[in-house]
């Protein structure tokens, strides 16, 4: 399981910054820049979390 979280949260850091540095057209509703820094937060949490799990997952003598 943590190996899809990771898979997860590279996408959405690679999509935020796609949308805050390659990205020029403009959203009426939204702050296209802004949408992409969080997307890109939210991705390096979950990166953390990923890795946390596969950490503790691995200490434990776990296999999957």
């Amino acid at each position: 399981m943590p190996g899809l979280l990771a898979i997860g949260a590279v996408t959405s850091i690679g999509l935020g910054a796609i949308l805050v540095f390659a990205v020029d057209w403009r959203w009426n509703g939204a702050d296209r820049p802004l949408v992409g820094l969080i997307m890109m937060a939210v991705g390096m949490l979950a990166l953390v979390a990923a890795t946390n799990m596969y950490g503790h997952e691995s200490r434990s003598g776990k296999t999957s």
